[in-house]
């Protein structure tokens, strides 16, 4: 069974200047869905900031240039310094590279699709993604895509490694976003606990002709990862599927979690 992560209760100072600062990369931040191009009033409204204040920000962030300027749409795109960004994340994430031979082992070798995720915010986010199964998410989902944490079983099981008040806060803001729907959301994540505590991973269907586990890995550094496989069965009969990559998943991320013992952090 997967051990429990120990919390972990960042540092944070907010100070005026800070306010500026965070403002400015909730606009960025209003990208994250996949909008291509923001007008002043969507960044407002995905943002919740007021329209002055947006307006001065987006000023601020084409001069530094995060952002640009497109005065036939009159909008606003991400400038290309954020994919080096991204760039700059992976290099500076070499432990992934230890590990994701291990993941396409596995996926080429059982021709199912596999997928490391970390947690940002009250979403998860695909690190790498490796689909050499069939099925409807064979195109979609790559590197950088965001999914809901409730309904996914790698944001499941995500959940199922926080400990104490770590676990308490991260529901607390799910169930903030959730609102109506917070008690159908908060039911189904208490059935994934359970599972993920008697079989040592979670499992979800929440995409029609595919099905998917997931368990939590402890990285260096003090990060959790979560790896899954997805699959898909064209009579809807998961159960097999599921009995016979369970423990594969389990298996690789004993695999990971040696890999990662060797690894240096120095």
């Amino acid at each position: 069974m997967p051990r429990t992560m120990s919390d972990a209760e960042p540092f944070t100072r907010i100070t005026p200047g800070s306010q500026t600062l965070l403002r400015g990369l909730d606009l960025l931040r209003a990208f994250l869905g996949g909008a291509s191009m923001l007008s002043n009033a969507q960044l407002a409204e995905r943002s919740g900031l007021p329209r002055p204040t947006v307006s001065r920000l987006t000023h601020s962030l084409v001069s530094a240039g995060y952002l640009e300027y497109d005065s036939v749409s009159r909008g606003y795109r991400l400038a290309p310094v954020c994919l080096s960004l991204a760039r700059s994340f992976r290099i500076g994430r070499s432990e992934l590279e230890v590990v994701l031979p291990l993941l396409r082992k596995v996926a080429t070798e059982e021709r199912v699709n596999v997928a490391l995720a970390a947690p940002d915010g009250i979403s998860m986010i695909y690190l790498e993604t490796i689909r050499e199964g069939r099925g409807p998410m064979r195109r979609t989902a790559m590197a950088g895509s965001r999914f809901p944490m409730e309904d996914s079983s790698i944001g499941q099981a995500y959940l199922a490694a926080l400990s104490g008040v770590s676990r308490k806060a991260q529901l607390a803001a799910l169930a903030a976003h959730s609102g109506a729907g917070w008690p159908q959301h908060k039911a189904r994540i208490a059935a994934a606990l359970a599972h993920h505590a008697k079989h040592g991973y979670c499992r979800s269907q929440t995409v029609i002709g595919a099905a998917g586990i997931a368990t939590a890995v402890a990285g260096p550094y003090g990060a959790i990862y979560a790896v899954s496989l997805s699959f898909s069965a064209p009579d809807d009969n998961y159960e097999p599927l599921v009995a016979r990559f369970a423990p594969m998943l389990l298996a690789l991320a004993d695999a990971m979690r040696a890999a990662w013992a060797e690894f240096d952090v120095t």
